[in-house]
């Protein structure tokens, strides 16, 4: 788990290679080290840093998905217990500039992003075969008394059907892609 609290706060830093990862967990102040639960060698005064090749491995096989639910559920939860009141949560879609997968495929992320504290509570891979609109149910089934904000692409019945489920309110803009709505 250290491991994993170390890359998180090398990125944090600004690093953005495994090899930045790694000179960053290298040079991270001692304070810091032990407050993410690395400990002391028992056999010398200093602490345990783990190994280039151990944090390579380690980030090679979280699962992002899985990471980015439980992060933003954590989040979700700590925002929970601190207001009773409803929550403003955007919804939003954005392609990463520099960022591909294999064969050059750019990477599309679906976003709810709480307008208050600005905090993502939960985002999704929106797949090549797929689009923003298939994954906005998937995105908010752990959000419950919620206002949604969304674009004029989320302006489907569906998803108004499922928020009014859920107990949660929707803010949209409406262009032309509904005709049946009164201007």
């Amino acid at each position: 788990m250290s491991v994993l609290a170390l890359a998180a706060c090398a990125v944090l830093a600004g690093a953005t290679s495994l090899l930045a990862v790694d000179e960053w967990i290298t040079d991270a102040p001692p304070h810091v080290l032990k407050h993410v639960g690395v400990r002391l060698d028992p056999l010398f005064p200093k602490r345990s840093l783990p190994a280039e090749t151990t944090v390579r491995r380690l980030l090679g096989r979280i699962d992002g998905d899985a990471l980015d639910l439980a992060v933003g559920r954590w989040l979700a939860d700590r925002r929970n217990r601190t207001q009773g009141r409803l929550r403003g949560l955007a919804v939003h879609g954005k392609s990463l500039r520099g960022a591909a997968k294999a064969k050059g495929r750019k990477i599309h992320l679906l976003a709810a992003l709480e307008h208050t504290a600005g905090l993502v509570l939960a985002q999704l891979d929106v797949g090549e075969k797929t689009n923003e609109i298939t994954c906005f149910q998937p995105l908010l089934e752990t959000m419950a008394g919620v206002v949604v904000t969304s674009d004029a692409m989320h302006a489907q019945r569906e998803h108004a059907d499922y928020l009014l489920g859920r107990e949660a309110h929707h803010i949209v803009i409406v262009k032309g892609n509904q005709k049946k709505l009164p201007k």
